[in-house]
């Protein structure tokens, strides 16, 4: 099963205007990991989309999605896959890759449909690309690793780079994920924005389940 969310983007002077309620309907995304599903948000913050895909020891492709217009969601964009949960397996462009918890694959434009399956829990990305480059699966040994913060400002953490110029060459989608260490609580304040880009989160092993902000 397959559902599609669009989101349209928010002006800054209208984001000021808006209560709690507003804010978490407009830039918060819910539900996302629902088990023999995969759900997308289409943005139009750079046409980026963000979702996942749970097969629950089955299997799910993604293959066309209206919202794109293409014969195939990646006939015109590139991928970044998480896996978040068991271990799990993905399919495509004739390839296969067996995913552990925290590896990261990135799959190439014009990949075709994708496959997912096994007891993995996949968060997916996906911006526009403008030419075809190898996919590749990163797993997190292969990850470069950037030590920060103090646990005196309760921001001691370790970022891991895995779409990354210093790792492998994408078109536009840069992907790694932060550990906080025991003890420190934050990552991404104060508050920000970035003119050059638009910027996911995923907030996993939180309770009551993992979110997604879009900032």
């Amino acid at each position: 099963m397959l559902s599609v969310e669009t989101r349209h983007a928010i002006h800054p002077d209208h984001a000021k205007t808006m209560d709690t309620a507003a804010l978490r309907r407009n830039f918060l995304t819910e539900g996302m990991f629902a088990e023999g599903e995969i759900r997308l948000v289409y943005t139009h913050y750079d046409r980026f989309t963000v979702g996942a895909a749970v097969p629950a020891g089955g299997a799910l492709t993604l293959d066309k999605v209206e919202e794109t217009k293409t014969a195939t969601f990646l006939e015109r964009r590139e991928m970044g896959i998480v896996n978040i949960g068991g271990p799990g397996r993905v399919e495509a462009g004739g390839q296969g890759w067996d995913m552990a918890y925290g590896d990261v694959l990135y799959l190439g434009m014009g990949s075709g449909p994708v496959t997912f399956s096994g007891q993995g829990r996949f968060y997916i990305t996906s911006a526009p690309a403008h030419r075809t480059l190898p996919s590749r699966l990163i797993t997190v040994a292969e990850a470069k690793e950037v030590k920060l913060g103090a646990l005196e400002t309760s921001n001691k953490r370790t970022i891991r780079q895995f779409i990354h110029p210093l790792v492998m060459e994408s078109c536009q989608l840069v992907l790694g994920y932060t550990t906080l260490e025991d003890g420190s609580v934050w990552n991404t304040m104060p508050a920000h924005i970035h003119d050059r880009r638009m910027e996911a989160y995923l907030y996993h092993g939180m309770a009551p389940q993992s979110r997604v902000l879009h900032l």
